[in-house]
């Protein structure tokens, strides 16, 4: 990741973003381009929705991790790509 991240580094880590799992100084270039980049701070959105919303169901059986991986293919494969060349 250069300085400033470009959407792909934003989407990459989202999830470490989204857990503060990254290190000050690259949480912080992520957060200068979420203020500039509404794209992807609605796609961090989106995320913090998606993960609220399976937090709220529980199921006592885990989930096979062969068919969260089909899952998170589908939901890639399904989301808008960037129009901005960032």
């Amino acid at each position: 990741m250069s300085f400033m991240p470009s959407c792909r580094d934003i989407s990459e880590h989202s999830s470490d973003y989204l857990d503060k799992n990254l290190p000050f100084g690259k949480r912080m270039r992520m957060r200068l381009h979420l203020f500039m980049c509404v794209n992807c701070r609605r796609y961090l959105q989106h995320m913090r929705l998606t993960i609220a919303t399976l937090a709220r169901f529980h199921d006592p059986e885990p989930a096979d991790p062969a068919t969260v991986n089909t899952i998170v293919q589908k939901l890639r494969q399904a989301a808008p790509k960037p129009t901005h060349p960032h």
